[in-house]
């Protein structure tokens, strides 16, 4: 990633920054993690200058996975459940991945302190069943997606990619430009 853009985010960053103090004087108030001291001055004084650099090199990827597995994650439970009705999820979602989602439930109540992952099933999903969901279900998805290939490539592309970033490794250039590619005809395919 060039300079270009890492200055890109930090000014992103800033404006949003802006914007969402223009909303808390307007009386909307949405909770930040810029409410509380930054953990940024912890790393900055515990970490190597190297190690600081690529995770901020890596930032702005992390946050477009966070978008896209969310907003996917969203557009399955909202089509599903005009589809299907309430019960979406037990009558359509393929039974090895139901286990799935329910296995990790359970290992969460025995782990009470901690914040639950997700209020709803889909939110215990995996990337990779995002695409089984949707394939699964294809006479529902079919008018967004050219076919199910189109949906299972880009999904397998992209999960190579998030599973480098989610276990804190560096994605090099190329493949940041693959993700942004891929992100981009997502986009505009459901736009």
């Amino acid at each position: 990633m060039d300079l270009e853009t890492i200055q890109l985010g930090v000014f992103r960053a800033r404006l949003l920054a802006t914007e969402l103090g223009n909303l808390r004087e307007q009386g909307i108030y949405i909770h930040t993690s810029l409410d509380r001291e930054p953990v940024a001055k912890v790393l900055e004084q515990d970490f190597s200058p190297k190690i600081q650099e690529q995770a901020t090199r890596m930032q702005a990827v992390y946050v477009a996975f966070f978008c896209l597995e969310n907003a996917a994650r969203d557009l399955i439970g909202k089509r599903l459940l005009e589809r299907h009705g309430v019960g979406w999820w037990k009558k359509v979602v393929p039974q090895k991945i139901r286990d799935h989602v329910e296995k990790l439930r359970k290992k969460e109540e025995n782990n009470r302190y901690l914040q639950p992952r997700a209020g709803s099933e889909v939110g215990y999903t995996f990337f990779a069943h995002l695409a089984q969901v949707i394939v699964a279900n294809w006479e529902d998805f079919k008018d967004l997606f050219p076919d199910q290939h189109w949906v299972n490539s880009r999904f397998n592309d992209l999960e190579q990619c998030r599973n480098v970033i989610m276990h804190t490794n560096v994605l090099p250039p190329e493949e940041i430009d693959r993700v942004d590619q891929i992100m981009r005809d997502w986009l505009r395919q459901v736009g």
